[in-house]
């Protein structure tokens, strides 16, 4: 339960992590669109994977596991959270939220999958 606990708490870090960085650089979402959108992903991406090295730090192995668990909580963490703050809150029409930004959470999983193989395949 603990960990379960832990890998959600590093969900909801990297949820709200991009929720700031999208705040803050907002005003440039209207003038660039697409110089808004790189920057999220870059950042997101680097928050994620700052947080799974954190992570992955204190695992002792079965890391194809971890990195399938993590990937799969932090996208369910983060889409629900989306849900709740863009579409339910802020009324971006659902079709909308998942062209412009929920397929994007497919990196998560692809990302924790590859960390967790990659070090399952160095522990051999």
């Amino acid at each position: 339960m603990k960990k379960f606990l832990k890998i959600t708490f590093f969900g909801l870090l990297l949820w709200v992590i991009g929720f700031v960085i999208g705040f803050v650089i907002w005003p440039i979402h209207d003038s660039n669109f697409m110089l808004f959108k790189t920057i999220m992903i870059v950042l997101s991406i680097l928050s994620g994977m700052i947080l799974l090295i954190i992570y992955f730090n204190k695992v002792q192995g079965d890391y194809l596991k971890e990195g399938i668990i993590v990937g799969i909580n932090w996208l369910v963490v983060n889409l629900l959270l989306d849900l709740l703050v863009l579409v339910l809150m802020l009324k971006t029409p659902a079709g909308q939220y998942f062209i412009e930004v929920g397929i994007r959470y497919l990196d998560i999983p692809i990302i924790t999958n590859g960390v967790g193989f990659l070090l399952s395949k160095k522990a051999k």
